[in-house]
């Protein structure tokens, strides 16, 4: 083993909790038999009504079995809100006590949070199944019939047979930080796709346009934008108007040679006559979007760095880490104790490698299965490829991958399975990351 890999110190003791993107597995890609025996014994013996409930936007269906699979509530509607929630209440309390009942529903987009959350505020036991389980439990019957209550009754059973794996449910300061880091990508994707729609709106009103600016979405190339979006516009202005306009938002780096270039393309633009006035309505919109976003987005990012003070100081010692990385890991990882081994939690992220075999041929090749969490696998993948530039542990560990022949994305994925590890260990232990490994004793 490296004289940087973490060793010599004990993991903390945790329940093993399956999440709910590794559902059905220990992490290592097998069955944990002795957990699913146990499990079953454990529900049987704990409860005796099992209530599955399938969840959808504006309504629900629940279905209560006893211990022997017999129906109690074969099928009961209520609507998501006050009213509904108050008969499902009632409905239970008419089949069973509080503490005899186990509660499972499916984590169907964000359908579930409010029903989750009222029936935990009200005592019940309650878990989250991923639907990858439930669909599992539907193709053991032979029929290809699916309704709600139908669904729901598969979810009463499943937890019956005690072969269910509880998702993650995060606790106070991790959904918060889940919330918002999660926005702040959704808000890049935004930015992302906006910047798209400039181009392919740009481009055919003026194709020459890109090559004067080596970022189009800069800040000199913006005001102009806004100023002139098609060439007739950009020839429009005077000429010392342009410079000028060049010189303030450049500060003095960009000027009269760039303007009369810019000038020059515009008189000879090969790009289209009609549609001049959409293009132009369309490009100023858009723009004025993106400067929107961008003030959104560093609002947000200000509002994540604060937040980022609260969680354990520990976290900024990992490699390549930053206020915004800390908030997400922790988000998605909190709490780490639901991950009993660091390959639970390569799992959970969708790191672990896929192998097909099948008679004489072997697998070539193997890639990441990204069955996980696309937040917290994107995270990792941002933090690592940030510390094989770094001076460290993971560089060395990068270049070793490199000199053995993997391409460059193979080996900054190998690089993130690494930090996916450390980030276990540290959370674990609640330490500070040691780039060499402690004495022996």
């Amino acid at each position: 083993m490296a004289a940087y890999e973490l060793v010599g110190i004990p993991p903390k003791a945790g329940t093993l909790r399956i999440t709910h993107e590794v559902a059905g597995w220990d992490g290592t890609g097998q069955p944990d038999r002795h957990r699913e025996e146990h499990t079953t014994n454990t529900v049987s013996k704990r409860y005796s009504r099992f209530c599955g409930i399938d969840v959808h936007k504006r309504s629900h269906v629940a279905c209560v079995l006893d211990r022997d699979g017999q129906f109690l509530v074969r099928s009961q509607a209520f609507t998501n809100d006050a009213e509904g929630f108050q008969r499902l209440l009632k409905r239970l309390a008419e089949v069973t006590r509080r503490p005899q009942v186990l509660i499972a529903m499916e984590a169907t987009g964000h359908y579930w949070h409010c029903l989750h959350d009222f029936l935990c505020r009200c005592g019940y036991d309650v878990v989250l199944l991923n639907p990858i389980q439930t669909a599992q439990q539907a193709k053991m019957g032979i029929r290809k019939t699916k309704t709600d209550k139908i669904s729901a009754r598969h979810i009463a059973t499943l937890i019956r047979n005690g072969q269910h794996r509880p998702a993650q449910v995060p606790g106070e300061l991790a959904t918060t930080c889940r919330l918002t880091t999660r926005t702040r990508y959704a808000l890049l994707t935004h930015q992302r796709r906006t910047k798209q729609l400039i181009r392919s709106r740009l481009h055919p009103a003026w194709p020459e346009y890109e090559t004067y600016f080596r970022d189009p979405f800069c800040a000199t190339s913006r005001k102009l934008l806004q100023a002139a979006p098609t060439p007739e516009d950009l020839l429009a202005i005077p000429p010392q108007e342009l410079t000028d306009l060049l010189q303030k938002t450049s500060r003095g780096k960009l000027g009269a040679a760039l303007a009369q270039r810019i000038r020059a393309s515009a008189e000879l633009s090969v790009g289209i006559r009609r549609g001049r006035e959409g293009l132009r309505i369309c490009l100023r919109t858009l723009l004025q979007q993106l400067e929107a976003l961008a003030a959104v987005r560093q609002q947000l990012e200000s509002q994540i760095e604060r937040l980022a003070e609260r969680l354990p100081a520990y976290l900024l010692t990992l490699p390549a880490a930053t206020p915004f990385y800390v908030a997400s890991l922790y988000g998605e990882i909190d709490p780490v104790q639901t991950f009993g081994t660091p390959q639970q939690l390569v799992a959970f992220a969708g790191l672990d490698a896929t192998v097909c075999e099948s008679g004489e041929g072997g697998a070539i090749r193997r890639h990441i299965s990204k069955r996980g969490s696309p937040f917290l696998r994107r995270t990792l993948w941002l933090m690592a490829h940030r510390a094989v530039y770094l001076e460290g542990d993971l560089r060395e560990y990068f270049l070793r991958k490199r000199k053995a022949g993997l391409h460059h994305l193979a080996a900054v994925a190998a690089a993130t399975v690494k930090l996916c590890h450390r980030v276990w260990r540290i959370m674990t232990d609640e330490r500070e990351y040691l780039r060499v490994a402690p004495p022996r004793t």
